[in-house]
């Protein structure tokens, strides 16, 4: 298993919300650019749908999927990204980002992986644990 590591920044952008519906939660989608650093160097567009409210005390969750576009330690291509996360109102929370099957191009066909993301208050920082044919 590889890993690639580094920093991204992110840019969301709210496209929709729905008012919760009666006894229910509210909705919302965005649009997501980020700019990768570090062993990933490239782009990233996507879509988040969310429900609930991020913070303490309360409950939310979202799922996404993005487009990267770049390089993974010097290999060239582009894969997705399928993220799941959820959060509680007692503050527990689990983040889940894996490389859709079949998604690699150019350098990167057949890789697979998972993604860690760290949120810190001097950044965003990923740990991307990848194979890739050549591996097996």
């Amino acid at each position: 298993m590889h890993h690639a590591t580094g920093t991204f920044e992110v840019t969301i952008t709210p496209e929709a919300q729905a008012e919760a519906p009666e006894g229910g939660v509210a909705t919302s989608r965005m649009a997501l650019s980020k700019q990768f650093s570090g062993g990933l160097i490239g782009t990233a567009t996507g879509t988040m749908l969310s429900a609930g409210t991020p913070a303490p005390g309360h409950s939310a969750a979202y799922v996404a999927i993005d487009q990267f576009n770049g390089s993974v330690d010097g290999r060239a291509g582009g894969f997705m990204l399928l993220h799941r996360g959820t959060m509680a109102a007692s503050g527990e929370s689990e983040l889940s980002v894996v490389i859709a099957p079949d998604s690699g191009t150019g350098a990167l066909a057949g890789i697979t992986g998972t993604l860690t993301i760290d949120v810190r208050e001097d950044g965003h920082f990923y740990d991307l644990a990848y194979r890739l044919p050549e591996d097996d």
